[in-house]
């Protein structure tokens, strides 16, 4: 699974940490990139044989800061996103945002409502405010779609 919008700029990567989050991840130099499908492949330095490399797969590839690419205007890391707060314009506590699905038309953000989990659509008329200093996010809530 692929969180970036465009595969390309990991030919612009130099170093990437590999693992479950930056905390435990391991440092490489990036030697190498190939595009595979809609996926990306690269070759790291000190991963020399398939096995070795097979052993990273399903682990996360993390970027340093300063190589990371700024989103447009109105775009969000998607690590951003989760953990937010989400309120509704009037202001009533909705729950976090848990997780992102990717799909073809926008994506959904999944909402831990303490209950259930609500999806809400990541678009403008959705989505008011995304405020990362304060956490939150504001939704213009219409009926039925806070219904878990």
């Amino acid at each position: 699974m692929r969180w970036t919008d465009s595969s390309e700029r990991f030919e612009l990567l130099k170093q990437v940490w590999i693992g479950e989050d930056e905390r435990t991840g391991t440092k490489f130099e990036v030697n190498g990139v190939r595009f595979a499908g809609s996926g990306v492949v690269l070759k790291l330095g000190g991963i020399e044989s398939r096995s070795e490399a097979e052993r990273l797969v399903g682990k996360l590839v993390l970027i340093p800061d300063e190589e990371k690419v700024l989103p447009a205007a109105g775009s969000y890391f998607i690590d951003d996103v989760v953990g937010l707060n989400v309120v509704t314009e009037e202001g009533k506590q909705v729950g976090v945002v848990c997780e992102i699905l990717r799909l073809p038309s926008n994506d959904l953000w999944q909402v831990d409502t303490g209950s259930g989990v609500i999806s809400i659509p990541a678009v403008k008329e959705f989505i008011r405010k995304v405020d990362l200093p304060s956490k939150t996010v504001v939704i213009h809530a219409i009926e039925g779609l806070l219904d878990v």
